[in-house]
């Protein structure tokens, strides 16, 4: 049973409540009718204010309704808009998205005119937003810096330019060149009250983004700049813009399109995810599409994010041969090494997308990637060992799903920016679900642990 009434007995002032349970929940707010009086409590605690829920992480709280995906934690069961994985493996990106953010199922029509309104608006991206990244160093300098120090020429160097500050800056130059989509400068509502200009904007904000991650490639690769055709699909205009073609024909490799496809409906979606979360917190202030997606953007590049991916695969380069598996897992067993990719907040089983990334990788086999064998052992003797079973902890998609994009051909550092281009159907979903249901401005409170009375002055006397 999901409904229900939760009967809560108080020892600090032996009164009884009666709270509501709906769909398993009970809301937050529902509890500040529970109070005790102030004597002899702390200040801070404000308890004449009513109970307060203490959910460091947010890991039992919902923070919102919504009709886009279901996790099945004891089934390893993940629903996009009541569909099954197994249903949607054959789908395009114009399909997937079509449903996630509408919720229906395209037609044939329909879908091919998605196709070439995406493939338009990647065309009309002004040319200033791919010089804002070109003119931004991809080498982490300001050019060659020489300098004669006791007789000496000593060139100065740097690690290579992070995907993460170029994206950011051409999404913001995207941002300015479009400046009535900024509600607070133009109307306040207008993304509540013109859904059909709010979807224009997020079609527009999707292929701009398309743009920007082909734009930082080739900037960081040097390579030249190919532009999206009106023929293709998306995923074909994405790999054209990265420059994955094949020389000679100029055009992206089916198989690789293909495996991008298939993971990508796998990544296309998550729930709660930090990258939504994001959208979501920063969406509920009214704010526009852009904007929540270069709040998702900043969100997913750390290591707890979408970098697991890049990290799982940079922690198994120190790893570097099966051989040295073993010595590496009683490391991780003993504190001493972190294992990106294994365990998942949601799934206390297998995360039901690992299998299906484990049958793309198949199509990638001609690919040599020495480290996959690295992933496979580890996974066998993580299996046998009670350490990891007893916890639950599983492979999920971050530890096989790297292999995906350097099988394919992307760079580590440019996965986090890669299953962006996935994830972004389900990032706009959310933010016009949040549009269309008025979501609340996200403000929640916190406990505080300071000094709750005045201290003394702590300027000295003159």
């Amino acid at each position: 049973m999901s409904t229900g009434t939760l009967f809560i007995r108080d020892s600090r002032t032996n009164a009884n409540y009666e709270i509501p349970i709906n769909r398993n929940a009970v809301r937050a707010t529902d509890l500040q009718g529970i109070w005790a009086p102030s004597l002899n409590s702390n200040r801070a605690d404000q308890v004449v204010h009513g109970l307060r829920v203490y959910d460091p992480g947010l890991q039992n709280t919902a923070v919102t309704e919504s009709a886009i995906s279901f996790s099945d934690h004891e089934h390893g069961l993940l629903l996009y808009r009541g569909f099954t994985l197994d249903q949607l493996w054959g789908c395009d990106f114009e399909e997937m998205f079509h449903l996630l953010l509408w919720g229906r199922y395209p037609t044939a029509s329909q879908c091919e005119e998605l196709r070439q309104t995406l493939a338009q608006y990647m065309q009309e991206v002004p040319d200033i937003v791919r010089q804002t990244i070109f003119n931004l160093p991809y080498d982490g300098s300001l050019g060659r810096v020489s300098a004669i120090l006791f007789l000496t020429s000593i060139e100065i160097r740097r690690k290579e330019t992070s995907p993460l500050p170029l994206i950011l800056a051409g999404l913001s130059a995207y941002l300015a060149c479009i400046p009535d989509v900024i509600p607070a400068t133009t109307n306040a509502t207008i993304h509540q009250t013109d859904i059909k200009r709010a979807d224009q904007i997020i079609l527009q904000t999707v292929a701009a983004y398309a743009v920007v991650f082909g734009a930082v490639r080739s900037h960081r690769l040097g390579i030249p700049w190919r532009s999206p055709f009106l023929h293709q699909t998306y995923y074909e205009n994405l790999f054209t813009m990265v420059g994955l073609v094949d020389p000679e024909t100029n055009r992206p490799d089916p198989t690789r399109v293909s495996c991008f496809r298939r993971f990508g409906n796998l990544n296309a979606e998550h729930g709660m995810a930090l990258t939504v979360f994001s959208t979501l917190v920063t969406a509920s202030s009214l704010t526009d599409p852009v904007s929540c997606l270069i709040a998702a953007v900043a969100a997913a590049h750390g290591p707890l994010h979408f970098g697991a991916t890049e990290s799982a695969q940079r922690a198994l380069h120190d790893i570097g041969e099966p051989k040295n598996v073993p010595a590496f897992i009683e490391e991780i067993k003993a504190g001493k090494r972190k294992l990106f990719g294994y365990g998942h907040r949601t799934y206390k089983g297998m995360d039901p997308r690992v299998r299906p990334i484990q049958s793309i990788l198949k199509d990638l086999a001609d690919v040599h990637q020495p480290l996959l064998k690295v992933a496979e052992v580890i996974e066998e003797a993580a299996t046998k060992d009670e350490y990891f079973r007893t916890r639950g902890l599983y492979p999920n998609a971050d530890f096989y799903g790297n292999f995906v994009f350097t099988g394919i051909g992307f760079e580590p550092d440019m996965i986090p920016a890669a299953m962006l281009a996935h994830r972004i159907m389900g990032i706009m979903a959310h933010w016009r679900e949040y549009m269309v249901t008025r979501g609340k401005l996200f403000r929640p409170t916190h406990l505080y642990t300071g000094h709750a009375a005045p201290t003394s002055d702590p300027r000295p006397k003159i």
